[in-house]
């Protein structure tokens, strides 16, 4: 599966898990709708040191060779809302809101969410600590709460390479033009 993959799939199951929307950071469109999460991937691909799996397997042409790895990515989730009055009248607690879904969140990475991320072939390495992150704005704080997560992933590779026969059959095509 591919990073893209990995992380579009992740995001889909923690909105779903959360209820609300979780949206790509520092993009060109309007705010969601409080509340609501924001993420960045801080780090998509940062190799394990190792030189990964290699396995080969013969087809038509030659040789199909895959090279396997898990890599780990890091993303770093932040949670927003603020006071307001809700749609009974009642007041809503910006801070008891956000610092709810990330209490969630971070639940989910580090328990609910297991059988996702099998199914995902994600697992997960850490779950930082939750970290304030409100913003001032012109006359109330917008309640912000984080934490950035890490993530181990399987990548895989795959080449053909011509098996010498092949080749020698090419040569001799070309020298017979």
């Amino acid at each position: 599966m591919t990073f893209v993959e990995v992380r579009n799939k992740l995001i889909a199951h923690l909105w779903e898990y959360l209820g609300c929307p979780v949206v790509l950071s520092n993009q060109v469109q309007p705010e969601a709708e409080i509340p609501f999460g924001i993420y960045t991937v801080t780090a998509p691909y940062v190799p394990d040191g190792g030189l990964g799996d290699i396995t080969e397997r013969e087809v038509e042409g030659g040789m199909e060779v895959t090279r396997m790895e898990m890599p780990s990515a890091t993303f770093s989730f932040t949670f927003c809302s603020q006071d307001r009055t809700g749609p009974e009248g009642n007041p809503i607690s910006g801070a008891d809101e956000v610092e709810t879904l990330v209490s969630r969140a971070a639940g989910y990475f580090l328990h609910a969410g297991y059988d996702d991320f099998l199914r995902l072939g994600i697992a997960v390495v850490e779950v930082g600590q939750t970290q304030d992150r409100t913003v001032l704005l012109v006359d109330e704080a917008a309640r912000r709460v984080g934490f950035d997560v890490r993530i181990r992933y399987t990548r895989q590779d795959t080449r053909l390479v011509s098996t010498v026969e092949e080749t020698r059959i090419i040569q001799n095509k070309n020298r017979s033009d």
